[in-house]
């Protein structure tokens, strides 16, 4: 046995000799570089471009191993003489006996060094690589089929100590879009790649964009676990870092996660996806904000169908949890809707982690908020249903969403139970009849510009109910406002309804858009209590008692005083069982009675307010100037006409009230007024509307009580005989008189 086995061992010996001996000859004798020719000439009829090669090695043992550098593959007619992709060196080998016995396929590192691939679109649409597509049906068109040959390796065979490419780029330029982009510095390493076998992947680029300018340091790292039976991928410590710039913002991210994918399913599943993005810039508050996201995301491809379950995003002080659906995301109507909570926060400190110092009335406010909701959204719209929201002691519910991203469309109907708005106001400028300049100059009211740009930008329709409300003071209670009108150029309305102090309100607004706006004014208010109002609205008391009133006005323009000079409209008041406050009217009267009986020196301490019964009032406005003769007022003293101008743009008044003291009465005070039974003292109001000046006109309170002497004088019976006598002297002349004894003469 021992003669046979040796002669065996001699013939294989002498076979592999004569393998290795041909193998050599083929490595010595065997040139690749001659086949260039018909090697472009393959290409040519594959692709229909040019192929240049530069040097080709060939080696043979251990490894049959090809490299070649500096291959060209020309770019399609109208893009210029840019190649569509080179590469500067590429090498691959196999294993030679493993493939020769056992039909293993063991392959080398595969390398590419230098690969470089332009990519572009035309003005037109073309692209470079559709005459590629094109060529490859055509050639597909015109070739048999080929006979089927049965697989001499099998898949599971294959072997491959990994891949480098080091230095690529890929570039994509589109004239039509006006859009660039470039890939460089392209490096990719892997591990040994054998099926179902886990290997690891290093990769890292640079990514630019031209337009926007954009440019970042991309790289992912992680462990790649194929299962090619089960057509399913995992992944172990998969990261992907992110680190550029875009838009003078500076970024850097990183995603950590876990991808597992069943490709047969195209289901794909980021399992603890943890992403934390840092965003600076000179417009970031304080220069740098961090933004985190959890969560585990799953998406079936086929279906369109995603849910990110335990999602979590935090910023600052913020935090938001959410369990969000969608469905038809591959179709054409995607939809997304899930629960939404953003925990309880304090907005103040939110601001102010962000650089916004805030100034409000109330320290105190902003101190707490927080949300909870339904959202569902479309690619055009988003809503939030069941709403229930928290701002310090104000609870907020109902819906709210935007009906049209493009137009930002809102859409709401949203109930509150009860807010101080006050509280988060700036606090109160001492001077309110001027406006701060950024200079620090001061300049009058009607210089201010009216919210014009803001009215035309306003694109809602919704309600909110306030069931309590303070703004400006105001304490206002079941209030309704209404916002309507869509569109930039469309009429918009705002409507309000509220009950406040004891009475209601009706208010209608409406903004007419143009190149000089327009706004009409519409308001009632009903049996309100006049003191308590005034005082919140104004800071002073001019009148109290039950009071209505109503306007109907309208105007234009840009600014405050613009409007006020085109102002038209009516104006009407009344109240009942009251007093005007600053003055006493009593006393005025007092004091003209004493200067009528010559008493310059009069001089008494009361209450500087006149009581009246009712009053009523109204005028119509004309051009800013509001003009009114029909003021009506009665008390137990007297009763007062009055007639005269307020002129809003210069807000000054020229009017003349004139109160009749009323017969057997008593003025306030309980002081007798006998000497004036009757008699009307005007009285004229001039100066400022906020502070008028008053003058009592005792000159035609004069002539009144002259007259009135006269007309008592003409009532004697014995002067009326005289004056008789006397007429007809005049007129008849003198008769004789029977002679009688003298008499005295008298002076009359």
């Amino acid at each position: 046995m021992a003669k046979p086995l040796k002669i065996v061992l001699l013939v294989l010996g002498s076979f592999v000799l004569l393998v290795v001996a041909a193998l050599l000859a083929v490595a010595l004798l065997f040139d690749p570089n001659d086949y260039r020719d018909q090697i472009r000439a393959a290409v040519k009829e594959e692709t229909g471009r040019e192929l240049t090669l530069g040097d080709i090695q060939l080696k043979v043992f251990p490894w049959l191993r090809v490299s070649l550098a500096d291959a060209r593959l020309g770019n399609a007619p109208g893009f210029g003489d840019v190649p569509f992709a080179e590469v500067r060196k590429a090498s691959v080998g196999v294993k030679l006996m493993p493939l020769l016995f056992d039909k293993q396929l063991q392959v080398s590192t595969v390398t590419l060094d230098g690969l470089h691939v332009s990519l572009a679109k035309n003005a037109e649409g073309l692209s470079n690589w559709d005459d590629l597509l094109q060529h490859a049906r055509q050639q597909k068109e015109e070739k048999p089929p080929k006979v089927k040959v049965e697989a001499q390796f099998s898949l599971d065979s294959l072997d491959i100590d990994g891949v480098t490419v080091d230095d690529a780029a890929v570039v994509y330029d589109d004239a039509q879009a006006g859009k660039h982009y470039e890939l460089q510095k392209l490096k990719l390493k892997t591990g040994t790649l054998r099926p179902s076998d886990p290997f690891d992947l290093d990769l890292a680029a640079t990514v630019m964009s031209k337009t926007p300018a954009a440019q970042a340091d991309v790289s992912l790292s992680g462990t790649i676990k194929p299962d090619l039976k089960a057509n399913k991928l995992d992944t172990d410590g998969l990261k992907l870092g992110i680190q550029g710039k875009a838009l003078d913002y500076d970024i850097d991210t990183t995603i950590k996660t876990r991808l597992v994918a069943d490709l047969a399913a195209q289901v794909f599943n980021l399992d603890a996806l943890d992403v934390e993005a840092k965003l600076g810039g000179k417009s970031i508050p304080n220069g740098s904000q961090t933004v985190r996201l959890g969560g585990d995301l799953a998406y079936n491809l086929k279906e369109g169908a995603l849910r990110f379950a335990n999602g979590k995003l935090q910023a600052a002080d913020l935090t938001l949890t959410t369990d969000i659906s969608g469905r038809e995301l591959n179709g054409e109507h995607p939809q997304l809707s899930g629960p939404l909570t953003i925990a309880p926060f304090s907005p103040r400190k939110l601001l102010e982690s962000f650089g916004t110092k805030l100034d409000t009335a109330d320290p105190k406010a902003l101190a707490q908020a927080g949300l909870q909701a339904q959202y569902s959204g479309t690619l055009s719209s988003a809503r939030l249903q069941n709403l229930v929201a928290t701002l310090d002691q104000t609870r907020i519910t109902g819906d709210f969403g935007i009906a049209d991203f493009k137009t930002l469309a809102l859409a709401f109907a949203l109930q509150v139970d009860s807010i101080d708005a006050d509280r988060y106001l700036p606090p109160k400028s001492k001077d309110k009849e001027k406006v701060a300049t950024p200079d620090g100059e001061k300049k009058d009211l009607n210089a201010v510009q009216l919210p014009a740009e803001m009215l035309q930008k306003l694109n809602a329709d919704g309600t909110i109910d306030i069931g309590k409300l303070v703004v400006d003071k105001l304490k206002l209670s079941d209030i309704r406002i209404k916002l309507s009108g869509q569109g930039a150029q469309t009429v918009k309305q705002q409507d309000l309804s509220a009950r406040l102090y004891g009475g209601s309100v009706k208010l209608t607004h409406r903004y007419t858009p143009g190149a000089t706006p327009g706004y009409a004014l519409k308001t009632q208010l009903s049996s309100f209590q006049a003191g308590p109002f005034l005082q919140d609205f104004t800071g002073k008391d001019y009148v109290s008692g039950i009071a209505d009133f109503s306007a109907d006005v309208s105007g234009r323009g840009k600014t405050v005083g613009e409007l006020r000079r085109t102002l038209d409209g009516q104006l009407a008041a009344q109240a009942k069982n009251g007093a005007v406050k600053g003055f006493n009217l009593g006393q005025i009267i007092r004091k003209g009675e004493a200067m009528l009986a010559g008493n310059l020196n009069y001089s008494e301490t009361s209450t500087p307010e006149t009581d009246f019964t009712t009053i009523s009032v109204s005028g119509t406005l004309n051009n800013g100037v509001l003009h009114s003769d029909d003021l009506n007022a009665a008390s137990p003293l007297f009763r007062v006409g009055g007639a005269g101008d307020i002129n809003l743009v210069d807000e000054t008044i020229n009017y003349t009230a004139k109160p009749t003291v009323v017969e057997t009465s008593k003025g306030q005070g309980g002081k007798e007024l006998a000497q004036l039974n009757g008699v009307t003292i005007p009285i004229r109001l001039s100066g400022s509307l906020w502070k008028p000046k008053y003058k009592v006109d005792i000159e035609d309170a004069v002539k009144q009580k002259a007259a009135e002497k006269v007309r008592e004088k003409l009532n004697d019976p014995e002067v009326k005989q005289k004056l008789n006598d006397k007429l007809n002297d005049l007129l008849f002349g003198k008769k004789k008189k029977q002679e009688k004894p003298a008499e005295p003469q008298t002076t009359p």
